[in-house]
């Protein structure tokens, strides 16, 4: 359908959409999309276009897709906010604003506004995606940062400049990861940005949302920290701040629930993506460190009716892998001294989501573990990495699994192997 809109009106538009500027530009998210560019909007997204001059479009959508808005669905404070943080910022120094609010608040669509505003106002400003269930930047169960050379609408669309492997959607049981991940990706930004948002996960109640959230607060000691609410539902948050650092916004009403299997279909449709263009690689065992696991942090040694096994550290026991349950007579001829015996069966690992790690741990790439082939002691791996596999030292297990394609397929109880 074509749509002519004229200077300063509003219009909603419901994914999934295309948008194309046939005549004259509009802003979406405060980022200009000039004549001759398209946007692509997802199932499951919102997003309000405004025209900076008189437009034409032409918009491919489902039925009702498109409404006209009596005026801007941004509320005035975030632009407000824009301008203070502008004019705090100090010189050298990076500014940091940590963006707290419950599921379907719109703590994403406000990050990427605020950025593509601060981009306008202070210089190099970077997005930190906590949300490993719902990322925009990055695979799930991934923080992904990515550094702004560009006022951008999707971040999804962009390839993250940092990423670092949490382990699955959810926080919960990945706590140590989880934050030691936001002390790497605030090191990175300390050097390459002016300013850092950083979006959260929408857990923010009951025992691990506030402690995880307190301790991130601790950590980043941010600028600013905007809770996005609809009552007080942040305020046991933000207690032990002071007032001039908690900004209170309030959520767009334009702001849309997002079903769970709308939130799944989010979510799979970045996993895709991420995994679209892989193949499968071969890297020895030898040339890799391995990290979470027990895999390979042991000493080798040689047990009948085994494909590997090794003694682990202290009290830990020894890690067994069988290629199938460990049988009374396997252990006739075995040593007394073994300790609890960790199995694990070959093949478990199959779809094994990881991280491919350079000398300095900082991930390369993320990939499905294909196999591990105990008999030429190789990792099988299929991944989109394009650089030089001499440059993989080392390898970080994730607990979620997926397809080829990236699609969720269940989980490993980390500790497994």
């Amino acid at each position: 359908m074509k749509q002519i809109i004229k200077k300063d009106e509003f219009y909603l538009i419901e994914g999934p959409a295309e948008i194309k500027v046939t005549e004259g530009s509009i802003e979406v998210i405060a980022a200009e999309v000039k004549c001759g560019k398209s946007v692509k909007v997802p199932v499951g997204k919102k997003i309000p276009v405004l025209a900076l001059e008189n437009s034409s479009l032409e918009i491919e959508a489902k039925e009702n897709a498109v409404s006209k808005m009596e005026g801007s669905s941004i509320p005035a404070e975030w632009d407000i906010l824009a301008n203070n943080i502008a004019a705090e910022k100090k010189e050298g120094e990076l500014y940091k604003v940590v963006v707290l609010g419950e599921v379907d608040t719109g703590k994403t669509f406000f990050s990427t506004y605020l950025a593509n505003r601060l981009m306008q106002k202070i210089g190099k400003t970077a997005i930190l995606d906590c949300d490993t269930g719902q990322s925009d930047i990055g695979c799930p169960g991934t923080f992904g940062m990515l550094v702004l050379n560009n006022p951008e609408i999707f971040l999804t669309e962009i390839e993250p400049t940092h990423m670092y492997l949490v382990g699955a959607h959810s926080s919960g049981l990945h706590f140590v990861p989880a934050l030691t991940g936001l002390v790497d990706m605030l090191k990175k930004a300390e050097k390459e940005a002016d300013c850092l948002i950083i979006d959260t996960t929408g857990w923010v109640q009951f025992d691990g949302g506030r402690a995880i959230k307190k301790a991130k607060l601790d950590m980043v000691e941010p600028h600013k920290v905007v809770l996005m609410q609809r009552s007080t539902e942040l305020e046991h948050l933000v207690k032990h701040l002071p007032a001039n650092k908690v900004v209170r916004l309030p959520v767009s009403k334009k702001a849309s629930s997002t079903s769970q299997m709308d939130r799944k279909e989010l979510r799979e449709l970045v996993s895709r993506r991420y995994f679209k263009d892989t193949k499968i690689f071969e890297i020895p065992f030898e040339q890799l460190f391995t990290d979470r696991c027990f895999f390979k942090t042991g000493k080798r040694i040689e047990l009948d009716g085994t494909l590997w096994a090794e003694k682990l550290s202290g009290f830990e026991g020894t890690l067994v892998v069988t290629s199938g349950p460990i049988m009374p007579e396997m252990q006739s001829s075995w040593p007394k001294d073994l300790g609890m015996i960790r199995n694990f069966i070959v093949g478990s690992e199959i779809g094994l989501m990881c991280a491919l790690l350079d000398e300095n741990q900082n991930v390369l790439a993320i990939a499905r573990l294909e196999e591990m082939d105990f008999l030429n002691d190789k990792f099988r791996i299929r991944s989109n990495y394009k650089g030089d596999l001499n440059s993989v030292k080392g390898i970080q297990f994730a607990s979620l699994k997926i397809t080829e394609t990236g699609n969720e397929a269940g989980f490993l109880e980390p500790g497994s192997f």
